[in-house]
């Protein structure tokens, strides 16, 4: 397991709670596994014991970690689902983004997303590729659990982006994905649209696995533009803009 970093600002505890639910959501950290103990995390961490405790107590509330027995128990991951009370996204709420805002944060995943995947294919492992095959089992599992799908969705993108190897593109996709999740919940809201989801990541999952960059491209672009369409419906609105060449599928260029 990665040591976990440093907190370096003066929102100690939600930023040790970020920690944890991020190797959560990226699927670090998976049922069965077991945190080092309160001693080492404040350690690593660079905080206090009792942030620690505090921290692990909530998780241990919503029912992500059980507490160890004894002085010096470690807690053990129980369930990887996180539940929407532990979640923040700012002050920021669907309302509050405009139309353009929105095609902008699109926008911006599609140009950067496609090359993260094509990365991805260059050196991710067998174990990678079954972790983002469990991850869409996930999916079809949880199908009637909106906050749950939306997870497992999440997870199998996050998956990829720690498989390109980049830190620095893969903070670059979480920021976005941050930006994204006010909107996030339209993506899987009605059976059709959950079944075409679920088609694209397997679709996506077969590309990332032959490895040839210009259909990664392509399926990573029409897997982006299933939820552009899928926003438009929602917001009656659309971009109305000609795209440039490289935010369309390859097959479209002349």
């Amino acid at each position: 397991m990665r040591q976990f970093f440093p907190v370096r600002s003066r929102r100690v505890t939600h930023d040790v709670m970020a920690q944890l639910l991020d190797r959560l959501k990226s699927g670090e950290l998976r049922e069965g596994d077991v945190l080092p103990g309160e001693r080492a995390l404040a350690a690593q961490m660079d905080v206090s014991r009792p942030t620690i405790s505090h921290v692990i107590g909530r998780l241990t509330e919503a029912g992500v970690l059980k507490s160890g027995q004894g002085r010096n128990g470690n807690a053990e991951v129980i369930s990887i689902w996180i539940p929407e009370s532990l979640e923040e996204h700012g002050n920021e709420v669907a309302g509050d983004l405009t139309p353009e805002a929105i095609f902008r944060i699109l926008e911006a995943r599609k140009a950067v997303e496609p090359r993260v995947a094509q990365l991805a294919a260059l050196r991710a492992t067998d174990q990678i590729y079954d972790e983002m095959a469990r991850s869409i089992r996930l999916m079809r599992k949880q199908r009637n659990d909106v906050t749950r799908s939306q997870q497992a969705e999440q997870l199998f993108h996050r998956i990829i982006w720690r498989a390109a190897g980049n830190p620095s593109l893969e903070r670059m996709m979480k920021g976005l994905e941050a930006e994204i999740a006010p909107i996030h919940e339209l993506m899987l809201r009605t059976t059709e649209d959950f079944e075409a989801g679920i088609e694209l990541h397997e679709a996506t999952l077969a590309a990332l696995m032959r490895g040839d960059p210009d259909e990664i491209e392509r399926e990573m672009v029409r897997h982006l533009a299933h939820f552009e369409a899928i926003v438009e419906d929602a917001l009656q609105r659309t971009s109305r803009r000609k795209l440039p060449a490289f935010l369309m599928p390859l097959d479209t260029q002349n």
